[in-house]
């Protein structure tokens, strides 16, 4: 299991190069200039980058792939220690907007801060070669973002700890999940309260993830195994998606 799930405090970033010519320049900036400055600020403990896997889910699952937009999305996940992680990541993003230094073709679409609330594994045998990352992450990893209705809050955390999260996890290839609460002191109507972060352990993390929303709509959804705790007609987050670790580039 990876060392950031669980972690009591966690942001994510949503980042795109805005010049695919300048992809390189990107990732070269931000791997050896950016994570650098960023591990070195007092409360984050470490931040690993992940890439956009834009896998085929099928017809029926068009949403999650127009979500991704027309430019490649990497993830910047930040570890935090901090007595204030929402607070500490608003004066991150400040202090590099008036620095100067932010590359003028990278683009920041989406920054949310999260707390710790629960974390499920799988019984599931592992597999003969599990990832074994240098950084201690998972290879892939799935963003979920959930917009429950909050009066049903209570109905809607019982459902995932104790239906879903075990349903979802008797999936092959998927190893363990965690869920986090917003930290956003003033979120919007229609903002995430919610984030689950499923960490995938196969080649092919755009099956497995086929294969769990096939299972919700034709088994789950049937059988009365899902959720009717989320508001209606909620957009899906701009980070939903599959996402492979980003190895980084040292030269």
């Amino acid at each position: 299991m990876s060392e950031l799930f669980p972690a009591k405090s966690i942001a994510v970033e949503v980042v795109i190069c805005t010049d695919p010519s300048r992809e390189f320049e990107f990732n070269y900036w931000h791997d050896t200039v950016r994570v650098p400055s960023l591990r070195a600020t007092a409360g984050v403990v470490d931040v690993y980058r992940y890439r956009d896997v834009r896998p085929d889910y099928g017809g029926g699952f068009q949403g999650l792939v127009d979500i991704a937009g027309e430019f490649a999305r990497y993830l910047t996940l930040y570890r935090l220690n901090d007595d204030n992680p929402w607070g500490l990541m608003q004066q991150i993003r400040q202090d590099e907007q008036k620095g100067g230094g932010f590359l003028d073709c990278a683009q920041i679409l989406d920054l949310t801060v999260w707390d710790f609330v629960a974390n499920r594994q799988t019984i599931s045998p592992a597999p003969a070669t599990p990832s074994r990352l240098p950084d201690g992450m998972p290879e892939s990893i799935l963003l979920f973002y959930s917009h429950m209705d909050p009066a049903k809050k209570i109905e809607h955390d019982d459902w995932w700890l104790y239906t879903h999260a075990h349903d979802v996890l008797e999936t092959p290839g998927l190893v363990q999940c965690s869920r986090y609460l917003t930290l956003n002191p003033d979120p919007a109507e229609l903002d995430a309260r919610i984030l689950n972060v499923y960490e995938i352990d196969d080649n092919d993390p755009g099956a497995v993830v086929q294969r769990v929303l096939e299972d919700d709509r034709n088994l789950r959804r049937p059988q009365g195994r899902f959720s009717t705790f989320t508001l209606p007609n909620t957009p899906l987050s701009i980070g939903s998606g599959v996402y492979r670790h980003w190895d980084g580039m040292t030269k």
